[in-house]
């Protein structure tokens, strides 16, 4: 393609790390992909915007990946540049009274705004304790658990789009269930925690994490939610009453302890998922006439691939 070489300048001149064809099963949570054209990994902001810049300018692909959850890759890979985050990571304190009010990065870890909330006495974050997210990722699928979400903390979000940089201050409208409507790359996000004592802040720890490790396929390799939930019940459920739990496609399986994760269990191709997928999104329709709409986004998969 054309534009490679004039990409492997732009990065060479600018001295940003890049990679070529590496597969981006080594990328995601669920350890399946096939290989981008370039994977690149700008270390600074500054970087990170003269490259979407660039990109923009020249008409290539891309697609920008945080922490790997949530993302189905192709087998056969993705035909562009994947973008990591992984290295614009920081914490800027902007006041700390009996709120903490934070600047943070996209590819800040979540785990890591609990740490430090936690350090200094301040609640919020605290159900996603776990979570393999970062705060780009967070905002922009409005991530969420317990009946909680990130848009809870939220105060103003950082927004790159065609070549303009803009801060917002979100308001109700501009969130909805697993999803932030406000188009756009997400830089980084003003964040407010409240105060409150360590120890409570401990024990909500322990409580979300029993949780999570109680009824959700912690320690096997899954991207998350497979499905949103619908308004009247829980995907998961759902997919169990239709009689899947369990149920297997090469070496991808419908998670027994948790039916709307599919987990890899050693070597699985994004195809067993989809079929899985379809098959669970075909069953639950016929035996209860709803239709689920995927939690999951596809990188080098057509966007009707469940249809």
């Amino acid at each position: 393609m054309k534009w490679l070489k004039e990409l492997d300048k732009f990065l060479g001149e600018r001295e940003i790390l890049y990679k070529e064809n590496e597969p981006l099963s080594l990328h995601t949570t669920i350890r399946i992909g096939g290989p981008a054209l370039r994977t690149v990994y700008p270390k600074r902001l500054e970087e990170f915007i003269g490259l979407l810049d660039f990109l923009r300018a020249n008409q290539i692909p891309f697609y920008v990946i945080g922490g790997g959850s949530n993302l189905l890759v192709s087998d056969k890979g993705y035909e562009g540049v994947a973008v990591f985050t992984k290295f614009l990571r920081d914490i800027e304190i902007l006041t700390e009274k009996d709120s903490l009010i934070m600047r943070v990065l996209s590819g800040t870890r979540i785990n890591e705004v609990i740490r430090l909330g936690y350090e200094r006495g301040f609640s919020g974050f605290e159900f996603l304790a776990g979570v393999p997210a970062t705060l780009g990722g967070a905002v922009k699928m409005n991530a969420g658990a317990f009946g909680k979400s990130t848009s809870m903390l939220v105060k103003k979000v950082t927004l790159y789009k065609d070549g303009e940089i803009t801060e917002i201050e979100p308001k109700d409208s501009d969130w909805i269930y697993r999803a932030f409507k406000r188009e756009g790359i997400i830089l980084s996000a003003e964040i407010e925690l409240k105060r409150e004592d360590k120890e409570k802040i401990r024990e909500k720890l322990k409580e979300f994490w029993e949780k999570r490790r109680a009824t959700q396929p912690v320690s096997e390799k899954t991207f998350g939610s497979v499905f949103k939930n619908p308004p009247c019940c829980y995907a998961g459920a759902l997919i169990e009453r239709a009689g899947l739990k369990g149920y297997q496609r090469g070496k991808a399986k419908i998670s027994e302890k948790h039916a709307n994760f599919i987990v890899n269990t050693d070597g699985a191709k994004a195809e067993d998922v989809l079929f899985l997928m379809r098959l669970a999104r075909r069953r639950v329709y016929e035996s209860f006439n709803i239709l689920l709409e995927p939690e999951v986004k596809f990188l080098g998969i057509a966007y009707d691939c469940l249809d």
